[in-house]
């Protein structure tokens, strides 16, 4: 995926509860949807500096640790060197700064219908209650909790259903290239016990 350091830095997103709500299973439901869907995906950020690849995608992976089988993975792994910038996905609130010990240290932010966790974090830039734009610097990467190496986990829901990260970044790319972003939806296929975990890391 092609990488430029003006994508790390995209505009502020205008959140409205006319495009939030507009938001199905299918995709987004709106009077003009594809015109809205690439409004959206121009004003929100890529949420990691130094970015150079993805190491484990969402869905079924096998152990990252060692053990055996398989286990549903939530969220996007991303590597990036320890103290790399993490940016706000989107405007929003920042809900819960703390420690598990799979997440590790972690920020989470609600934006609208919109909930972003960051996890395995080595340092925070924000508190509980603050408000932040798309691309404001909330938190650095680590490796903290669960984690093989420095790298941002990054999991997405919309209106509590789990969203494949990556299929949102391609629509921010498509969507600044000036190509049709591809449809953007609640995952299907996801295991209920992953669906309805609490857990924010991996898996």
């Amino acid at each position: 995926m092609p990488v430029r350091q003006g994508y790390f830095m995209l505009r502020k997103l205008l959140l409205t509860s006319a495009l939030l709500l507009g938001v199905a299973s299918a995709g987004f439901a709106t009077e003009n949807p594809q015109q809205q869907q690439m409004a959206m995906w121009r004003q929100v950020s890529f949420p990691l500096d130094n970015f150079t690849r993805f190491s484990s995608r969402f869905g079924w992976r096998g152990s990252p640790t060692g053990g055996r089988g398989h286990e549903f993975h939530s969220g996007l792994d991303m590597p990036a060197p320890t103290g790399s910038y993490l940016r706000a996905w989107a405007d929003g609130q920042v809900v819960d700064v703390s420690y598990d010990s799979r997440c590790g240290n972690h920020v989470i932010i609600v934006s609208g219908e919109w909930r972003s966790a960051y996890c395995h974090l080595s340092a925070m830039a924000v508190k509980v209650g603050d408000f932040v734009q798309a691309g404001q610097v909330v938190a650095a990467v680590g490796s903290t909790g669960r984690s093989t190496g420095p790298h941002l986990h990054w999991t997405l829901r919309y209106q509590g259903q789990l969203v494949d990260p990556e299929l949102v970044i391609r629509a921010m790319q498509a969507a600044w290239k000036g190509g049709s972003a591809p449809e953007v939806a609640p995952a299907e296929d996801v295991p209920e016990t992953a669906q309805q975990s609490t857990v924010l890391g991996d898996p």
